[in-house]
Parts: structure tokens; sequence; C-alpha cells
């Protein structure tokens, strides 16, 4: 989905409650940034909720089916609708089952939505692994566009993070990462980088609030270029965007 980050109250919340088969998630951000690319470089509301297990036995793996949504503030120059829903992405993902101690892989699917854009919507396959080690954590997606505008272009990240307890209630992680981008018809190379800082503080069993600051930076300007502010064409704007989240696990 078009977050800036894998929402941290989330993760936090799966990652103290094992028997958690529903999470929701509630973020408010000061921007809206995908991938390097700023949608609005103004405040806006990204709820998300995501159901996994679904009664399928531990030993043939994990499935996990969600949605997500961005609703504009800001209206970036006067090219977006305020106070309506801009996005809704419907999302799948199959973990597989353990095989090495420490290593995750999964496949997934995603269909980016678009209501007022006439309800075009861009779909994408994804598969990755993940792996942890001493307490860090290593991920590797690779994800081909399939269909709408994003058709025959594909994006490799790499990412890596470390997340630490303070106390039972309050935990924090560093994460970064950087991109590379194949665009069908345009050009190929590093595409984005970031680094960002995030705490998560848990209400209870079931609530839990965070907060999070990532900085985002180009990589090859010919790949990802600037924002164009005359012609309104999407491209790199805005480097920080902060978080803060609130979240439930039932």
């Amino acid at each position: 989905m078009k977050k800036i980050i894998t929402a941290t109250v989330a993760a936090g919340l799966i990652a103290g409650t094992a028997v958690a088969e529903v999470s929701t998630t509630f973020d408010f951000a000061s921007a809206y940034v995908y991938r390097g690319v700023t949608f609005n470089d103004g405040f806006v509301f990204q709820p998300g909720i995501e159901a996994a297990g679904l009664g399928l036995p531990e030993e043939y793996g994990s499935v996990a089916v969600g949605a997500w949504a961005n609703m504009d503030f800001g209206d970036y120059d006067d090219t977006l609708a305020t106070s309506e829903f801009s996005e809704v992405d419907l999302y799948a993902s199959y973990s597989l089952p353990t095989l090495v101690e420490g290593l995750d892989l999964f496949v997934g699917y995603c269909d980016y939505t678009y209501p007022y854009g006439g309800g075009t919507s861009d779909k994408e396959a994804s598969v990755g692994a993940g792996y942890e080690i001493s307490g860090v954590g290593l991920g590797l997606t690779y994800y081909q566009g399939i269909g709408g505008a994003i058709n025959g272009s594909s994006y490799v990240e790499f990412d890596v993070g470390y997340g630490i307890d303070f106390t039972e209630e309050l935990s924090g992680s560093i994460d970064a990462g950087f991109a590379f981008a194949d665009y069908e018809g345009g050009e190929s190379g590093l595409n984005d980088y970031d680094i960002g800082a995030s705490v998560v503080y848990a209400l209870g069993e079931v609530w839990s609030a965070g907060a999070s600051l990532t900085y985002i930076g180009q990589g090859d300007d010919e790949v990802l270029p600037d924002y164009n502010s005359i012609t309104g064409d999407l491209g790199y704007d805005v480097s920080v965007v902060g978080m803060l989240s609130l979240g439930a696990s039932f």
C-alpha cells in the first residue's frame, strides 16, 4: 500500500499478541509519500484493517487479507479534492510454512483503486523474503505491475530494521531501506532510499499508540524526477514525513 512505512502500531500489536486475528490502524501523517513519490505534501488520514489466519493450520502457512485507504486534507497546490478518499487498496498475502528458523517467504497481490480518478486501478503482484538474525530484520521484496498504469513496471526493495523493548509497554525501532525501479517506457536505476525511527506504546491488551519520523531520499533523478508544480506531474518533493498512529488488535 502507498504508505511511507509499515504501520508501526499494527506491527507492535501483532508481535505482542500471538492470537491476534484482526488488526486495525488509524494513521495521521504530515504527508503522503510512496516509493519516493509525493502524492500529497499536506496532512492525510490513512486507516487500514487486516485479517490474518483465516482458519488455516499453521503447518500450511498463513493467509492475510486487508484494506487500506488514504484521505486527503491538504490539496497539494489545488490538485486534490480535500476530505475525500483518493485511494482505496485491497490486498492479500500468503506466507509459506517456516522451512528455516528466522526465514519468512511470502507472495502477495494488491489492487490500488482511485475513487475520484474515474474508478481506475493499478494491479501489482509481489514476492519476498524476510530473515531475522541477532535481532536485526532483513527484507527483500520484488513488486511487478500487472495491470493499469504500472503494468510492466517493477520495483525491488531492500530493508533492514532493529527493534528494542524499553519497557513492557514501550518499544521502538530503527529502519532503513533503498529501492531500485524499472519503469515501463521510462528509466531504471536507484529510485529512493529512507531511514526512520518509531516508538509504540501499548495502552492495554487491545489498543496501542505510536509515532514515527522518516527521511526519504531521492535516488537517480532520471528515475525519480522532481515534482513539477507547473504541469502537476508527480515526483520527489517531500523529504520528511511524521506520523501519529492508533491501532487495535482483536
